[in-house]
């Protein structure tokens, strides 16, 4: 019985994509997750600062007269407020999806199909919103230890079943258990 983070996976899920909703171009999303990301030194944080410049985003403001918003267990999102009153988050989809409705934003089915489309690609969705409107999803992708599924079919052979126990969503587990070989989840 083996833990999925930092035991058949690194632990660290890097950003691989980000996929914007309700018409927004990518360089505005790419722009709001570079805000949104700006005061995260956590490997995710900072591998989604990464992306974003990649993409050409670029700071509007100074860092210096805004307040950062770290992640909490009980919000489970994090952000920036900005010295015009802009609120920026990253999160859980359902606490983003509480974040706007909280301040009478609209939700659109188009959430709900990115959030799918990166569970089932075994990654973790993060939505992302200014104020009322929520962006885009941030696709955070977990990484197999290298070598892993062969130390585990070397298990197999020599009668040793595998498990791996996680508390993320079933969909995207089942998608790290097949790629990494276990047995059972």
């Amino acid at each position: 019985v083996l833990d999925k983070t930092g035991t058949i996976t690194l632990g660290n899920r890097m950003a691989e994509e980000f996929i914007p909703i309700q018409n927004h171009p990518l360089d505005e999303i790419a722009k709001i997750c570079l805000a949104s990301s700006i005061f995260d030194e956590t490997p995710e944080g900072k591998s989604i600062v990464k992306l974003a410049e990649s993409l050409g985003a670029k700071l509007d403001f100074n860092p210096q007269t805004a307040e950062g918003i770290e992640f909490s267990a009980k919000t489970r999102m994090s952000g920036i407020n900005l010295p015009n009153g802009v609120e920026i988050r990253k999160g859980a989809v359902d606490a983003i999806k509480g974040f706007v409705r909280s301040r009478n934003g609209q939700l659109t089915p188009e959430l709900d199909v990115a959030y799918e489309r990166v569970s089932k690609l075994g990654g973790t969705p993060l939505a992302v919103c200014q104020n009322d409107e929520i962006y885009g999803v941030i696709y955070l992708k977990d990484i197999i230890k290298p070598g892993i599924k062969e130390r585990f079919a070397q298990m197999r052979k020599m009668g040793i079943k595998t498990v791996m126990l996680t508390g993320d969503k079933r969909l995207t587990d089942s998608v790290i258990a097949q790629e990494a070989g276990v047995d059972d989840f």
